[in-house]
């Protein structure tokens, strides 16, 4: 059940995703090109490998996917079926394709590596699906795996910030 070759359609990249996990033909996310989805998919293997799968629903949950996660029904859905899932295997697959799915999009509407300069109708598509989203303080989800220490360490930065100004004030 990987994000493979074997997978994918032809003509895009997410589309031919098998239906137990959701993902159809008819997918809103078959303008990802399937190139960008196999390097995204291998940067996040290789991430879970090193640090493990048990924090990945929590990575997309308390981050921005979080809001790309709720807006798109399939994404939803495929979430929910895995927070349901008995099999680990199944359920950190379905992760896995989110977490590719959100990757994919934030590289393309940031027009990182030059994704977005090399299929300007994909990165449109990819700024359409998250011009809507609800602004939120925390960064972009891509970061957490290409930055991660730097993502760390900005957490753990926001907790020992000071209090705000008013706080301080010296009373009269």
């Amino acid at each position: 059940m990987s994000l493979t070759h074997d997978s994918m359609t032809d003509a895009g990249g997410l589309a031919g995703r098998q239906s137990d996990v959701g993902l159809t033909a008819s997918s809103n996310f078959r303008f990802v090109p399937r190139e960008l989805a196999l390097k995204c998919r291998k940067l996040i293997d290789s991430y879970h490998t090193m640090h493990g799968y048990a924090g990945l629903a929590d990575m997309l949950w308390n981050s921005n996917a979080r809001d790309i996660i709720e807006c798109h029904r399939e994404l939803a859905h495929i979430f929910r079926n895995a927070a349901k899932s008995r099999c680990a295997k199944r359920a950190n697959e379905s992760l896995l394709l989110i977490a590719t799915v959100v990757v994919s999009l934030e590289v393309l509407a940031r027009d990182f590596s030059g994704w977005g300069k090399r299929f300007p109708g994909a990165k449109r598509e990819a700024e359409e699906m998250l011009i809507d989203l609800p602004h939120r303080d925390r960064g972009w989800f891509m970061d957490k795996y290409l930055y991660p220490s730097l993502t760390v360490h900005r957490e753990r930065a926001i907790a020992l910030a000071p209090s705000p100004p008013e706080q301080w004030a010296v009373p009269n």
